[in-house]
């Protein structure tokens, strides 16, 4: 055989063990199912012209929150990155509306504006440590209570002098303006000297500034700031029953019974347990989630 035909040959054998290797590598490609990205599930339909609908076609929902109050909503100063309970709750709701993360807007809701907000259809819904009242239903609506907290007191460690409710009679209290908290006090200690101010951060800062002798509201978001800071304590336990519920504005009654549904479904399916147990697990003084859960009431 001359050199030509050598050649020839080598070259088709190449030719033809290149094409088996392609062959090949293409038949694992079109066999590996883990090389390929799941497909995304499709986004939830809903009622022409719905409170849903219409949330999901503007392609944002706008959700009031609190900046201030670790474990249900806290904003990192540096990153300005949102995390607690209440987050998480929204995020779910978010997602139930086939909204990504990139698609929800938290704005800040200090107590004094949560229904104004609502009102004014600056926020669709308000997941803010948000009590619900028979007060309140009169202007708003609410979801079923996805939370149950009672109102307890910080203090200084070294306070000797408050272990009970009635011991604020005489003594600087401060709670959020036009809160439950701020009544409560005044109901159970008459005589105290109440310090009303804005946002529940601010009135921890006045009690360590010397202001104020006590600092009232929930026992959970109190101690989220005992957890930070070993030089408070929590004192007095639970003298009140607080529901947490999702304000929406009247007229959104089909808003407001999706939520129902939607916490129905995550206290059934355990992430309603998963993100307590995340948030508040550790916290000295709480109880199990399971136990947690329990003490809910089906609605409002």
């Amino acid at each position: 055989m001359d050199i030509s035909n050598r050649i020839k040959l080598l070259f088709v054998a190449f030719v033809a063990v290149f094409a088996l290797l392609a062959m090949a590598c293409s038949d694992d490609d079109d066999d590996s199912g883990a090389s390929k990205a799941p497909t995304a599930a499709p986004a939830p339909s809903f009622a022409a012209g719905s409170t849903m609908d219409q949330i999901q076609k503007r392609g944002k929902i706008v959700i009031g929150v609190k900046y201030d109050v670790n474990l249900f909503g806290l904003q990192d100063p540096v990153k300005r990155s949102l995390d607690g309970f209440d987050i998480e709750m929204g995020k779910e709701i978010s997602k139930a509306l086939g909204l990504q993360e990139n698609q929800i807007e938290f704005i800040e809701a200090v107590t004094a504006n949560r229904i104004p907000f609502l009102l004014e259809d600056k926020a669709d819904i308000m997941i803010s440590t948000f009590t619900i009242t028979d007060m309140r239903k009169e202007q708003i609506d609410f979801s079923r209570p996805y939370f149950k907290a009672g109102q307890s007191i910080l203090v200084k460690k070294d306070n000797t002098t408050i272990k009970t409710v009635t011991d604020l009679n005489g003594k600087g209290v401060c709670s959020q303006a036009g809160s439950t908290s701020e009544q409560n006090v005044m109901r159970a200690a008459p005589q105290a000297q109440l310090l009303p101010l804005q946002v529940i951060s601010a009135c921890v800062q006045a009690m360590k500034d010397g202001r104020v002798d006590a600092v009232s509201t929930d026992d959970v978001q109190l101690a989220g700031f005992a957890a930070l800071d070993t030089s408070l304590k929590l004192v007095g336990g639970q003298f009140s029953t607080e529901l947490y519920g999702i304000g929406v504005k009247k007229g959104k009654s089909d808003l407001v019974k999706f939520i129902d549904d939607e916490i129905a479904k995550m206290l059934a399916d355990g992430r309603w347990e998963k993100i307590y147990t995340q948030y508040l697990g550790k916290v000295e003084g709480t109880i199990p989630a399971a136990q947690a859960k329990a003490a809910l009431p089906p609605t409002s």
